[in-house]
């Protein structure tokens, strides 16, 4: 189970991570997306960078998977967990988003945080 708990906060921590650096208001600003403008932002260095750290999460979303496989009474629901447990980095991404890009967050953010807590809870219990 530690396993299981260590990849976890590394998957937050790189979804967060990938995130932040290609939601910037700097990054993402420019009302007109021509394919020009897409070819140069695919290739800016936030985005790259963005991707290498989503890519690291999808691996340890199969590094949380196969741990769960290795726990008897979880293996045989091991993804849909899994997808429960990950789904905990969206409640870190929106503190990340109001601590580093300003973005507010208003009482149905709130609300769904706390909704998923309690549902990555009952799951896991």
């Amino acid at each position: 189970m530690a396993s299981v708990i260590l990849y976890t906060i590394l998957f937050s921590l790189v979804t967060v991570i990938s995130i932040l650096l290609t939601g910037s208001r700097s990054f993402i600003s420019g009302s007109n997306l021509t394919p020009m403008a897409v070819v140069k932002m695919v290739f800016d260095w936030h985005f790259l960078l963005g991707a290498g750290f989503a890519f690291m999460a999808r691996l340890l979303f199969i590094m949380v998977n196969n741990s769960l496989l290795k726990i008897p009474h979880l293996a045989n629901s091991s993804t849909t967990i899994t997808m429960f447990i990950t789904s905990i980095a969206m409640v870190f991404v929106i503190i990340a988003n109001y601590y580093f890009l300003g973005e507010k967050i208003n009482v149905t953010q709130g609300v769904g945080a706390l909704v998923i807590l309690i549902g990555i809870f009952m799951i896991t219990a």
